[in-house]
């Protein structure tokens, strides 16, 4: 499991190029794959104690005004996360099946 520090300077250009998004920035009912959390040790720590970790799935279902908490689903287990701890999760965005 890798995950990155909050000093990497570049975070912003990698997201551009990687076409990684932040979680709150994802549109609710959409799904995503995690690339990666930037944030101290305990961040981490935390996120993989949710079952947040790299490689996992995770659908966005509610998304609160005025930055509130964000409702998360992976794994089957329905999460709330802060606004800022969500900006702190990088996504790779999964298309929606066209039919």
């Amino acid at each position: 499991m890798q995950f990155r520090r909050r000093s990497n300077q570049g975070l912003h250009e990698s997201r551009q190029t990687n076409g990684e998004i932040p979680l709150s920035d994802m549109p609710e009912g959409s799904k995503g794959i995690i690339a990666h959390a930037s944030g101290g040790q305990e961040v981490v720590r935390r996120l993989s104690d949710m079952g947040l970790t790299p490689g996992c799935e995770v659908k966005l279902i509610r998304k609160c005004s005025f930055h509130g908490p964000i409702e998360i689903e992976v794994r089957g287990v329905s999460l709330a996360l802060g606004y800022g701890l969500s900006q702190k999760i990088c996504l790779y965005p999964l298309k929606a099946n066209v039919k």
